[in-house]
């Protein structure tokens, strides 16, 4: 079966190669594209759909009472995302926002139930999915509790990079955020966020250029991040 490239890297993502498994994904997917800045789900909504990103980025946040949104997390390529309405049958319990265009393959509860009852490689992921996203969260949690503004923002900032070069010793962040995505992202303020950076690059840890971070020593980054 030939799929197309945002597919098979979703799939692989998701640990699905069987070749039924993977098929019936596709054939039995809804698709959709949406414009950044489009509320994917919204918050409290009745919806049991589930939805498996395929291109682009999304944000995951609560509205609180006078509209403020509070970031939780973000959903590159590959994300699993919806599932837990469509587990429990309860209202929506934050809202996914696009941040960039995406592309969306989405299942109706029923259906994504299915999918799992026929091929057990599907609910094995989600498992794992949703054990991921507790052990996330417990580590958001700690560093909100155990952490200076600055460390968790060491910690956002390792968490967002990914190794380059040959060695690997090296990581960069592409493409890089604003300064009120990062304050948002460790519950935090813009200039915190930026005084911070702007100490990094004096220590010589970190290169800001136009379209990405790269931090030149993660290691003592690490460090710095463990003693904050």
């Amino acid at each position: 079966m030939q799929l197309d490239t945002s597919w098979n890297a979703a799939l692989h993502d998701l640990g699905i190669d069987g070749v039924t498994a993977r098929r019936e994904m596709v054939e039995r997917a809804e698709h959709s594209h949406v414009a950044a800045g489009t509320v994917i789900i919204a918050q409290d909504e009745a919806d049991d759909r589930v939805f498996l990103l395929l291109g682009g980025r999304a944000r995951v946040v609560l509205l609180s009472e006078n509209g403020q949104e509070i970031w939780l997390d973000a959903f590159e390529a590959g994300a699993v995302f919806g599932e837990l309405a469509a587990l429990t049958g309860a209202p929506r319990t934050s809202g996914i926002i696009a941040e960039t265009d995406c592309d969306l393959a989405i299942y109706h509860g029923k259906t994504f139930f299915d999918l799992m009852h026929r091929h057990g490689e599907i609910g094995i992921a989600l498992s794992r999915i949703l054990a991921k996203r507790v052990q996330h969260t417990t580590q958001r949690m700690f560093e909100l509790s155990a952490l200076s503004a600055p460390g968790r923002i060491y910690a956002e900032l390792l968490r967002m990079s990914r190794p380059v070069g040959s060695d690997g010793t090296a990581r960069v962040i592409e493409p890089a955020p604003s300064m009120k995505e990062l304050a948002l992202r460790v519950n935090s303020t813009r200039e915190t966020a930026s005084r911070t950076i702007n100490d990094l690059q004096r220590k010589g840890l970190l290169e800001k250029l136009k379209d990405r971070i790269e931090l030149v020593d993660p290691d003592q980054l690490d460090r710095l991040r463990g003693s904050s």
